[in-house]
């Protein structure tokens, strides 16, 4: 790949910093490539579930029962999708508030073709991924042309995406969805519910993509360092439209996901999604800061959060401490990441001052 022109440089000191700026590249891809399935950040995810899928068991003994687990993976099924994609934005060092209202709009448009344009459900199916891959590109295009901070442009897009949702039905939901697409989506195959196959195959496609293409490689180090990135020959802009695109997309899966579970469409459906499969993400390992992100640990993260729900209500705790917790938990998740890393934010702070000095 062509080396982006640089400002201009003495000739000597232009292939000085550009070797000096390859080796943390390399050193970035080369440790993608030989990282460890589980560290001990990932190891403690995996413990953090089990506790607490055996402390619902011994408070609840349905929560343990084949049923039960079946409905907890059913309820992450929609937090694990769209928090893949969220999982790519954030290594980027991004975010994107714009998915709930994607997922929203994406099930209001599929579910108006098939039942009012007598649309097939399939083809119902690929207008929506195919809307949810341009609300995602436009977000992606937002940020890297017009330089707009990704949680502006996103918020903004958020309540113009919702605001569409709204438009296209006068704020009215979509019922008598065609059982076709239902089956598509809200089926069993073997036993196992459809949502949770299509799950498994998204993050296992997800994970060849972070982890054995180029293309992941260069997510991962745009969020360590854009500057580096670019001056490795990564066209930042382009990958970063490309994450927020994939973002759109697993979104409006998700809403088609929901509007198949629901047997309709509402305006508003996809909204109560955005924090949780943020959370999801966050809770799963992925640095806000960037650079990092695990899929298998957001789907651990969509199914402890899916415990969580599950659980409370199986205790008959009333709804609105489901949030109370759910925020704890992210809030407990990432304290554990800093802290596992030393705190590099309050270390960045006290460098600070050091550097005003020495200037």
């Amino acid at each position: 790949m062509s080396q982006p022109t640089l400002p201009k440089k003495d000739q000597a000191e232009d292939s000085g910093n550009n070797a000096m700026n390859r080796r943390p590249y390399a050193t970035a891809i080369k440790k993608s490539r030989t990282r460890p399935v589980l560290n001990l950040q990932a190891l403690g995810i995996y413990i953090a579930a089990i506790v607490i899928f055996l402390i619902f068991g011994l408070l609840n003994p349905n929560f343990l029962t084949s049923g039960n687990l079946r409905d907890i993976a059913i309820s992450a099924s929609v937090n694990a999708i769209i928090g893949l994609g969220i999982t790519f934005v954030i290594i980027t060092g991004g975010i994107d508030l714009a998915v709930g209202s994607i997922a929203s709009f994406v099930g209001i448009v599929s579910a108006t073709l098939m039942v009012n344009a007598g649309t097939s459900p399939f083809l119902a199916l690929l207008a929506g991924i195919a809307l949810g891959l341009v609300c995602g590109a436009i977000n992606g295009l937002l940020i890297t042309k017009l330089k707009l901070p990704p949680f502006i442009a996103t918020l903004g897009t958020m309540s113009i995406y919702q605001g569409c949702a709204y438009v296209v039905t006068n704020g009215r939901p979509v019922y008598n969805v065609p059982k076709d697409f239902v089956f598509m989506l809200n089926s069993y195959v073997g036993g196992i519910p459809v949502a949770v196959i299509l799950v498994a195959v998204l993050a296992v496609l997800c994970w060849l993509l972070l982890r054995r293409t180029v293309f992941g490689q260069n997510v991962i180090a745009t969020g360590g360092s854009e500057e580096t990135a670019w001056l490795s020959g990564v066209r930042v802009d382009r990958v970063k439209i490309a994450v927020y695109a994939l973002s759109g997309v697993l979104a409006g899966v998700g809403g088609l996901v929901i509007v198949a579970r629901i047997n309709a469409a509402q305006t508003d459906a996809g909204s109560p999604y955005l924090l949780t499969a943020i959370a999801s993400a966050v809770i799963g390992g992925a640095n806000l800061m960037g650079g990092e992100g695990r899929i298998a640990g957001t789907l651990v993260g969509a199914l402890i959060l899916g415990a969580l729900t599950n659980g409370l209500v199986l205790l008959n705790v009333p709804s609105f401490y489901e949030q109370i917790v759910t925020g704890l938990v992210v809030v407990i998740a990432v304290a554990l990441d800093q802290g596992s890393k030393g705190w590099p934010l309050l270390k960045k702070k006290k460098l600070e001052p050091q550097k005003e000095a020495v200037a």
